[in-house]
């Protein structure tokens, strides 16, 4: 178990440092939280020379990472839970803030909120940093008199979103490195290693095998043409990375993600799982359905469900109700909207999203497993193919010639 670094305020207003074991910040916090602190401050140990370092080199703008907006809402939550004033509470975040880009920002935030804006005024004019959903749970909190607890849910929020993420991540890595390690090799072996059996062959006579052909076909290929692949790479990689950036390329990447074998239900159950639970948070915070749905469309990271959420706001506009308009759609599965249609029926929408958030992402975890038990494999096999193919084209000459020579 971890050990955290941490100082915190009282509620005689003091200041403590010292340090605790807990599973992770979160947990942490709910610990000192329960002492009756409010930490400003979290830091493992072992990443205390660390993040000295990063404050004394760290030169020119770095990009602002999700987990650096998420201590920092953490940080801020704890403070105004203790009854800080929010300019001080900002004040006093800056101090902890390494990346000089970040720090900008928040410094300007201060700035606005000192004269006179409302906070998530103040953080709408950093759309890159803070999301719609951010700053629209702060209004809520702002305007309901409950910023803090918003505050403290918008950073629960960010950490589950996070973890889900790097769950993702970690469970495709394995695969990933086994498919580049394979191309690695073979690529070594064409360019490097076939070419010089090739005069051995040619040295042999008679006509080589056709895998033997074939293999030299591709190894004299890549090596006298590589400059023409990279030629048609490099274009067709910078219209295809144009092509994605528009509404239609996006569209058609994120219908593709949907349809590949193993990956597919992954990519399918995330996007679900992210809009149950930011609907779930925000209208648990006060915002209504309209705005929470226009909300919901832009981050729910995945066109085919936005579009879907989109076509649903419409009509829910009109009067429709939610569960009604998703049944139209196939990519949404029954169980979601007959647990959001009871919702709405007994006037408890947001359990029942909650529910269904908790529900698929216990889905995903189970699907990572059924990908990386099959994956990791299914790779490994069709590697073990690939170089079965180059051994037994390259043995293939050698064995024939022997046996013209024995005979």
């Amino acid at each position: 178990m971890p050990r955290y670094q941490f100082e915190a305020i009282t509620n005689a207003g003091t200041t403590v440092n010292n340090t605790l074991e807990a599973d992770s910040r979160a947990d942490l916090i709910a610990q000192l939280q329960q002492m009756g602190y409010w930490p400003t401050n979290i830091v493992e140990e072992g990443e205390v020379l660390e993040t000295q370092a990063k404050r004394l080199f760290s030169i020119g703008s770095r990009k602002i990472k999700p987990a650096e907006v998420e201590f920092f809402t953490y940080q801020l939550a704890a403070l105004i839970n203790a009854h800080v004033a929010l300019p001080r509470a900002i004040e006093v975040t800056l101090e902890q803030i390494a990346n000089p880009e970040f720090h900008k920002v928040i410094s300007g935030v201060k700035q606005n909120v000192e004269q006179g804006a409302t906070f998530n005024d103040a953080l709408n004019q950093h759309p890159k940093v803070f999301s719609d959903l951010y700053v629209n749970m702060v209004k809520a909190g702002e305007t309901g008199g409950v910023l803090g607890e918003v505050l403290e849910r918008l950073a629960e929020f960010a950490e589950r979103q996070r973890l889900l993420r790097n769950q993702v991540v970690s469970a495709l890595f394995y695969p990933a490195i086994l498919f580049s390690l394979m191309i690695f090799s073979v690529t070594v072996l064409m360019i490097f290693v076939i070419p010089k059996f090739t005069t051995m062959f040619e040295d042999l006579g008679g006509d080589l095998p056709l895998p033997t052909r074939i293999l030299i076909g591709i190894s004299d290929a890549l090596g006298t043409y590589w400059w023409l692949g990279l030629l048609i790479a490099v274009p067709v990689g910078i219209l295809l990375r144009n092509y994605l950036r528009t509404e239609s390329g996006q569209l058609q990447f994120d219908k593709l993600k949907l349809k590949l074998p193993l990956l597919g239900s992954i990519f399918s159950t995330f996007a679900i799982v992210r809009f149950t639970r930011t609907m779930a948070t925000l209208l648990e915070n006060g915002v209504r359905m309209l705005p929470a749905l226009q909300v919901v469309k832009d981050t729910i990271g995945n066109k085919v469900y936005s579009n879907i959420v989109a076509e649903a706001e419409r009509e829910v506009e009109q009067g429709s109700t939610l569960s009604r308009e998703l049944e139209k759609s196939s990519d949404f599965p029954t169980l979601v909207t007959h647990m959001i249609a009871v919702g709405e029926e007994s006037g408890e929408p947001v359990t029942m999203l909650k529910k269904l958030s908790e529900y698929f992402d216990m889905e995903i975890r189970k699907n990572l497993e059924r990908v990386t038990g099959s994956i990791g494999p299914l790779v490994i096999l069709f590697m073990g193919l690939l170089i079965g193919f180059i051994a037994v084209a390259m043995i293939l000459p050698i064995f024939e010639a022997n046996k013209l020579i024995g005979g």
